[in-house]
């Protein structure tokens, strides 16, 4: 289990992973549950956005605490790749079809800003995870570290530009990768000079790939992703009084409203801005925002050790859950009875995540760093 003060984060992961896993579950069992909770509940949106604002909240303050962008990067390596990894190539030896390009726009963890096909649906999110680094590397190599302009910058940005005109660039890995590489030697190297100007080109690079190669599957909300990680930073140094808290509310009330216009904006296009929908996404707004709320409020009180567990394992868990899926689909849409069904899955996916967790998330969050231990319950993330 995690460090006690942070059980209250893994608390979150655990709801987080959970609604996704019911949100994608629930297409081969108990359908009928799910045509009635989707009229009220984008329960993977609110999942997801749960996990962005965790990190939101944990990942800048980890290198703030650190000030060393060396040991963030290795950090956020030896938490992401190693599972990321091995999800990717079991995918590509069972069968995905994957060219160089793909392959590519994989390993630098950007497929969905670089115009090439995802090997995996659940690939998506760690994109705009590579993103928040970028933009947090960004920002701290150029020392501007306490700010609470970037979230309503992009919430505002994302308010007045959806939907974003997509893959206005096309297919880009190599050159996405050249300019990371560059980027990232420049920030890695120690002398400010190289610091500073590989902050900017991470930062140059990574707006130009959000505003102008966004996938189509994110071009309403892609920016409004960023604003609610950016709000997770806010609130952390709200909660650590280095911003007044009535700083923090502001932020959060524009990136919620820049939620809810977009949303009711895409329902609008759709002719469905009807009372039912349109309370479906106040309340998908409310489901991961006040869990968050809920989780601050009660995180001096002891996290269920079985909840804390499944938001250490979450990572995997989120991972795994799809994998399964795609290989066991078949099995998924039998004739089976959904109880047994949904327990058989259910019980595949967590023996499956506590491997996983076991014998390659810890064995790599030890690689490159002997005091790696001492910070795993800052590595937290996907998660």
């Amino acid at each position: 289990m995690s460090a006690p003060r942070l059980a209250w984060l893994d608390g979150l992961r655990a709801v987080a992973v959970l609604l996704v896993v019911y949100a994608h579950l629930t297409r081969f069992a108990f359908t009928g549950l799910r045509s009635v909770t989707g009229e009220w509940l984008h329960a993977g949106t609110a999942g997801v956005m749960l996990f962005f604002l965790v990190s939101g909240y944990i990942i800048p303050a980890s290198l703030e605490r650190h000030g060393d962008l060396r040991r963030f990067w290795r950090s956020r390596a030896r938490r992401i790749l190693p599972l990321y990894l091995a999800v990717g190539a079991v995918l590509v030896v069972s069968g995905v079809p994957v060219d160089g390009p793909a392959l590519l726009g994989h390993v630098i963890m950007l497929p969905f800003l670089t115009g090439v096909p995802l090997i995996t649906a659940v690939f998506w999110t760690l994109s705009f995870e590579m993103v928040f680094y970028l933009l947090v590397t960004s920002l701290f190599a150029v020392r501007v570290t306490s700010s609470s302009l970037p979230p309503v910058l992009f919430a505002v940005a994302g308010a007045l530009t959806a939907p974003l005109v997509p893959l206005r660039f096309g297919s880009i890995p190599l050159l996405t990768a050249v300019l990371l590489a560059a980027g990232l030697t420049g920030v890695l190297s120690r002398r400010r000079w190289a610091e500073i100007t590989g902050g900017l080109l991470l930062g140059v690079l990574t707006l130009v790939l959000l505003v102008f190669n966004m996938d189509p599957a994110h071009t309403r909300d892609g920016l409004l992703i960023v604003a609610v990680m950016f709000t997770g930073t806010v609130i952390h140094h709200a909660d650590h009084a280095r911003i007044p808290w009535w700083q923090a509310a502001v932020v959060i009330a524009v990136v919620a409203a820049a939620l809810l216009v977009v949303w009711l904006t895409e329902l609008a296009d759709l002719n469905a801005l009807t009372p039912r929908y349109i309370t479906r996404s106040v309340l998908t707004l409310l489901v991961f925002g006040g869990s968050f709320a809920l989780g601050m409020l009660l995180r001096h009180r002891r996290t269920p050790a079985w909840l804390a567990r499944i938001g250490v394992l979450s990572y995997s868990v989120y991972l795994v859950h799809y994998l399964v899926i795609e290989l066991a689909r078949p099995i998924l849409t039998s004739d089976i009875p959904d109880p047994l069904l949904a327990t058989g899955y259910l019980a595949v996916v967590l023996g499956v995540s506590w491997a996983t967790h076991r014998w390659i998330e810890v064995p790599g969050q030890r690689l490159w760093s002997a005091d790696a231990g001492q910070h795993a319950h800052l590595a937290g993330g996907r998660r």
